[in-house]
C-alpha cells in the first residue's frame, strides 16, 4: 500500500507527461517578480507608512492595577509589532520569493519518478 496522497493513476491525469519551458519557468519568474517587488519595498521607506510608537501617549505610571497591567503588556508586545509597513511586506515577499525559488530547484533536482 502506498502512502501518497495522490496516486500514481490520478497524478498522471494532473501532470502532464513532458511540461513545456514555460510551465517549468513560469514559478521562477514569478519568484523573480516577488524578490523583486519586497526588495524595491525594502529600500523605499515612506513616512506614510511608518507605525506610530505606542508609547506615545506617555510611559508615566499608571494609577489603577487594570491601566499598569495594560501598560506592562503594551510593553511586552510593543516588539513584535511592525515599525514601517513596507518593511513588513517587503520582507515578506523577499522570503516568499527565496522560498518558491528554493521549492522550484529541488522539484528540478528530484525530477518526477516513474513506477
Amino acid at each position: 500500500m502506498s502512502k501518497d496522497l495522490i496516486p500514481d493513476s490520478q497524478l498522471d491525469a494532473l501532470v502532464p507527461e513532458d511540461p513545456t519551458g514555460r510551465d517549468r519557468l513560469m514559478p521562477v519568474l514569478v519568484a523573480g517578480g516577488l524578490l523583486a517587488a519586497g526588495a524595491l519595498l525594502l529600500r523605499v521607506d515612506p513616512g506614510s507608512a511608518q507605525v506610530p510608537s505606542p508609547a506615545r501617549y506617555g510611559d508615566a505610571p499608571r494609577g489603577s492595577r487594570f491601566r499598569r497591567a495594560a501598560q506592562a503588556s503594551r510593553d511586552t508586545i510593543a516588539p513584535l509589532a511592525p515599525s514601517n509597513l513596507t518593511d513588513s511586506i517587503g520582507r515578506s515577499l523577499v522570503i516568499g520569493g527565496a522560498a518558491l525559488i528554493l521549492t522550484r530547484f529541488f522539484d528540478e533536482l528530484v525530477g518526477r519518478s516513474r513506477h
